[in-house]
């Protein structure tokens, strides 16, 4: 594992114990199985009726957003959102609730843990919209038949409800993106790769299914496949269609999300790439499997 910039320790009463972590690579390790759902909430939701499915998925969705918004903020306004968070809508399930709870009680010197904590609790919420989206498939008989089903109910709300928290027919083309087959593979949501870079150094990406290129220099360049560049800053960069983005992509590639990727560099060039996007960012495969923490 890279070495960490940041090596205080914290530690954090959850429940009625106490968790305590040297550094931030303790942390993410010690979160890495929380961002899967449970067996006991997976069988939970399988339970719930349509509409009560829709609206879990509205609140994991609506959750989601709200962090990446914090997370992709130049000001980065972590305490101040944790402050006015209302616990009750953060799941029990892995004990996110109470650890998200003991976060906020810290200080402003442990932003890192706390950003790293809100990434991780990223991944869990796109786990758990895929774990509802593949319920709502299974039920409905497939992507293709879904929208026609979905399309043909009764209830007008509910059917532009399901399509747009599911969006099953933009989906149905990332189950197993063509990416994944030339060498890359997909990030995980909310997951980090960090990357050395040397000079004039060139990183191929994909980002939900356009193809791009990180190049090192003074500035960085992300070019795409017509070879027009855009400039990438040292320090936090948030790359997506939104016209708040420090990088911003144009209605041509209208599969990237409004905030897709935040791309951060050091003043030593290495490259910390963090995924926030709905149709995901690929890189090469051995970086994934190499670099990933």
């Amino acid at each position: 594992m890279l070495k960490r910039l940041f090596e205080k320790s914290v530690e954090l009463t959850v429940g009625t114990g106490q968790l305590k972590f040297k550094n931030l690579g303790e942390l993410e390790y010690a979160l890495r199985d929380k961002t899967a759902l449970s067996s006991v909430r997976v069988s939970a939701l399988g339970q719930l009726s349509d509409d009560a499915l829709i609206r879990e998925a509205e609140a994991y969705r609506f959750m989601e957003q709200r962090i990446v918004d914090v997370l992709s903020s130049p000001d980065n306004g972590i305490d101040q959102f944790l402050s006015r968070l209302e616990l009750d809508r953060i799941s029990e399930d892995h004990d996110w609730r109470a650890l998200i709870g003991a976060m906020r009680a810290l200080d402003e010197t442990a932003d890192p843990y706390k950003k790293a904590t809100l990434l991780k609790y990223v991944a869990y919420l796109a786990a758990a919209q895929d774990v509802i989206r593949t319920i709502r498939v299974n039920r409905l008989g497939g992507i293709d038949e879904s929208n026609e089903r979905m399309r043909a109910k009764t209830n007008t709300d509910l059917t532009q409800r399901q399509e747009l928290v599911f969006d099953l027919h933009a989906l149905a083309g990332f189950v197993a993106g063509p990416e994944e087959e030339n060498g890359f593979a997909r990030m995980s949501k909310g997951e980090s790769v960090e990357i050395p870079f040397g000079e004039h150094q060139s990183l191929d990406l994909v980002l939900a299914k356009y193809r791009f290129v990180l190049v090192s220099g003074s500035p960085f360049l992300l070019v795409d496949k017509t070879g027009h560049d855009l400039r990438v800053r040292r320090g936090k960069n948030i790359i997506g269609r939104s016209a708040q983005c420090s990088v911003t992509l144009d209605g041509a590639y209208g599969a990237v999300s409004r905030r897709h990727l935040i791309l951060e560099i050091s003043a030593e060039d290495r490259v910390r790439l963090t995924d926030i996007s709905t149709l995901g960012t690929y890189l090469p495969r051995e970086l994934i499997g190499g670099r990933l923490h």
